[in-house]
């Protein structure tokens, strides 16, 4: 189609909209959450009458959200000529069905003739200004579009952002402008630098500012990349936002972010920035994809943790599992898998009791071209609903028919929040070694799986934050237990709101080499360390014993494994916990009206990678005080289980999940007088019996009342 109709074309859709809009008003005002969905890939080549049936196909799973991607270079076949007709199809099926459209724009990967080459899409962002400029006008017209469809829902501001620093020429002018402001005068940066600039205009890019693994070069050149890169990525999201909003200022802007159980400032993420132009968070979550740290059987464990992390960063604003596999890979993936019904049942269960608003699945359809041609579908080679559609759409339906519970349904809020620090990440990132996983780069992370692992194990779903998006100085909440997992960098305002939330009536937990560099990688603790006051001890040395690194606990009585490293405390005015022979390996000491426990020793690797029962049994001794106000824990330590909960008023709904591939019991603690109601699976506790019987990677849904 050629431009000379496009004012035809647009009257005609512009009528269509407004004879659509009664019958697609469901799509616009429905409130029930959460929604179930997938992503329709919409291509040239397709034939109408399949693009009709993929919405019908949706609608009659009860699953009224559909994901598209507005392929920009699809759209301007010539410069300046925009064909809109794939998509008008697509919108009039989606009206027609009343389906949500959640509209993915693509503002990062234009048509060959703007010299975007070889591929349909992709995943850097603009790295010229030009490009930008072109991007937004993009933008303008597609939202200017389908603002005033009554099926769209939502927009995203484009797909999976997040990359590593490249030093184009976008990012360093904007860097330069950085790096003046930070530092005010090239001679104060030259002096962090060792360099002998002339001025801030006259840096050039370097690989040492991304050269990770052990050197010599000034380490604050490597940080302050990493860092600007966070801030530039969040920059160009809020400008595609403002670009959104301009043209719409009334639908919901969304994104996605991707890989997140991994080393979140790799990829350039600050999540907690993005919640000033966003409506909702979401993240893909492909565990083919992205859960390489993980086994087998802590995948649902990795839905959940992804799951809190999101729901951390984007909170008070809601949550989205924007992508969830939904088919089979055989190349697109780092391991090839096919979900089973129970799988896909696993995952979404885990996604609603974590509180996600929407689950949307990758894909319904599968491409015909491309890198993940025939692969992700939720339908199978002949487009026919498989088991795990059946399974989606059967869920979907209890949703439906107990939509009073789960509209107004949130999470029971956990008294225990793990602490995530990008700081230690890039650090961690500039250090890493391939010898042990307490030296790689993602060793922060590790620490962290290792103890949120722990205590699942117990039934406490902990709460993920970022250390500078933690309210430190909130006294209105009940007493609360923070662990800090091997947070090697701390900043001085760190450690002085840390220890502000301890003397305020709260309990710490310190572990691995927590506080031992600032965020430039300065060596604290051979001047004054930030948490001597607090800790009542300071660091003395690290050992790297000949045999098993372990802590040898006193109260109560357990031998935590410890990963590589042993740390030895100089003890001024603590209690010992711990000891090795002479060496003191873990301290308590109250401050205020709160307690500080410190094990400097990273034993959530050691959970991780060994005998994980010992820190379950610490942590549930530490958990104690602030966990009698849960309604609903494990009976014990229950390896393999998985338990969320979400609570409307007096009525709770629990989840219960078995990621081995063998039989377990999960045995409940729950509380007195309510009766369940089986929603999912086939095991309900009785009276005298709080066990769960779940067969291999089953899941079973309660509704107690």
């Amino acid at each position: 189609m050629k431009q000379f109709g496009a004012g035809a074309r647009a009257l005609a859709f512009s009528l269509l909209v407004i004879l659509a809009a009664g019958a697609g008003a469901a799509a616009q005002t429905q409130t029930a959450r959460p929604l179930l969905g997938a992503q329709i890939w919409i291509e040239p080549g397709q034939r109408p009458e399949d693009v009709e049936r993929w919405f019908k196909t949706l609608a009659d799973g009860r699953m009224p959200v559909a994901r598209l991607f507005l392929m920009w270079n699809y759209m301007e076949r010539e410069p300046g000529v925009w064909d809109f007709a794939l998509y008008d199809q697509a919108f009039r099926a989606a009206e027609k069905y009343h389906v949500r459209v959640v509209a993915t724009l693509t503002p990062n990967w234009g048509p060959a003739h703007r010299g975007y080459l070889y591929a349909s899409q992709g995943g850097p962002i603009n790295d010229t200004e030009t490009r930008l400029a072109e991007a937004l006008e993009y933008v303008g017209r597609v939202v200017a579009r389908y603002r005033t469809s009554p099926a769209l829902d939502s927009w995203m501001l484009m797909n999976e952002p997040g990359q590593r620093p490249a030093p184009d020429r976008l990012a360093l002018q904007r860097y330069r402008l950085w790096l003046a402001k930070k530092y005010g005068t090239v001679a104060k940066l030259n002096e962090a630098w060792m360099t002998d600039f002339a001025s801030f205009t006259s840096i050039p890019s370097d690989p040492r500012w991304t050269a990770a693994g052990f050197d010599f070069t000034a380490p604050a050149a490597f940080t302050d990349w990493q860092t600007f890169w966070r801030a530039h990525l969040a920059w160009y999201l809020g400008e595609v936002a403002a670009e959104v909003r301009r043209a719409d200022p009334t639908h919901h802007v969304h994104v996605n972010p991707h890989a997140l159980v991994g080393n979140l400032a790799s990829n350039s993420f600050d999540l907690p920035e993005w919640r000033s132009f966003l409506d909702s968070l979401g993240a893909s979550i492909h565990p083919s994809w992205h859960f390489g740290l993980l086994k087998r059987e802590q995948f649902a464990l990795g839905v959940s943790y992804v799951c809190d992390l999101v729901r951390g960063a984007s909170e008070p604003h809601p949550f989205w599992v924007t992508e969830l596999q939904g088919g089979p890979n055989l190349y697109s993936s780092v391991r090839p898998m096919s979900p089973t019904r129970e799988d896909i049942a696993q995952w979404v269960w885990t996604g609603v009791g974590a509180g996600a608003d929407r689950v949307i699945f990758w894909l319904l359809n599968a491409r015909a071209q491309g890198s993940e041609a025939g692969e992700w579908s939720l339908l199978d080679f002949r487009g026919r609903a498989s088991d795990r559609f059946d399974a989606a759409s059967d869920i979907a339906r209890v949703l439906e028919r107990n939509a009073s519970f789960f509209e107004r349904a949130r999470p029971v809020e956990s008294p225990v929040t793990v602490i995530l620090s990008l700081e230690t990440m890039t650090l961690q990132e500039r250090f890493a070694s391939n010898d042990s996983p307490a030296r790689g780069r993602d060793a922060h992370v590790l620490e962290a799986l290792g103890l949120y692992q722990a205590l699942n194990e117990v039934g406490i779903p902990a709460r993920l934050k970022h250390i500078d998006d933690f309210d430190w100085r909130d006294a209105s909440q009940p007493p609360r237990l923070v662990i800090l997992p091997h947070v090697t960098a701390l900043t001085a305002a760190q450690a002085r709101n840390i220890e502000t939330f301890v003397r305020g009536g709260n309990t710490l937990l310190v572990t691995g080499l927590t506080g031992f560099y600032d965020n430039e990688a300065r060596f604290l603790p051979s001047e004054r360390w930030p948490l001597a006051d607090l800790l009542g001890a300071r660091p003395k040395e690290v050992q790297t014993p000949a045999g098993n690194a372990e802590v040898v606990w006193s109260r109560p009585a357990l031998t935590l494994p410890s990963l590589l490293w042993l740390g030895e405390i100089e003890n001024d005015s603590a209690e010992v916990a711990a000891r090795q022979g002479e060496r003191v390996t873990a301290v308590r000491k109250r401050a205020g009206r709160g307690e500080a426990v410190w094990i400097p020793s990273p034993v959530g690797m050691g959970a991780w990678f060994g005998d994980g029962a010992p820190l379950a049994g610490l942590l549930a001794d530490l958990t104690a005080p602030f966990a009698q106000e849960m309604p609903f824990r494990f009976e014990g330590r229950q390896p393999g289980c998985l338990l969320r909960v979400l609570q409307n008023g007096n009525a709770y709904v629990t989840v219960v999940a078995n990621g081995t591939a063998e039989p377990l019991q999960c045995r409940l603690r729950r509380p007195p007088g309510l009766t369940p109601q089986l929603l999912w699976g086939d095991s309900t506790p009785t009276n005298g019996n709080a066990a769960l019987s779940l067969g291999p990677r089953q899941t079973a849904v309660h509704l107690w009342r």
